[in-house]
């Protein structure tokens, strides 16, 4: 049972990462992973993953359901 769960925890936790994320400034499709691999030291402002994190901030709706999504994980794995 244990094994499952963490499988299941590992799929759900892999499509959010690699789940496109629409930021309107971005032209390209990205995800959290590609964007969070994709950061080199010194782009600040200026880097895909710093956009995608303020589009956290922008669009409350979304990073709600991830919040929940990432709280259900958590509780499930402490079970």
């Amino acid at each position: 049972m244990l094994r499952e769960n963490l499988r299941d925890a590992g799929q759900i936790i892999q499509n959010i990462l690699t789940q496109p994320v629409v930021v309107p400034e971005i032209s390209d499709e990205t995800t959290l992973f590609s964007a969070a691999q994709n950061y080199r030291e010194g782009e600040g402002a200026d880097s895909t993953l710093s956009k995608v994190m303020l589009s956290f901030l922008r669009y409350p709706e979304p990073t709600q359901v991830l919040i929940q999504e990432l709280e259900i994980l958590h509780k499930e794995l402490n079970a």
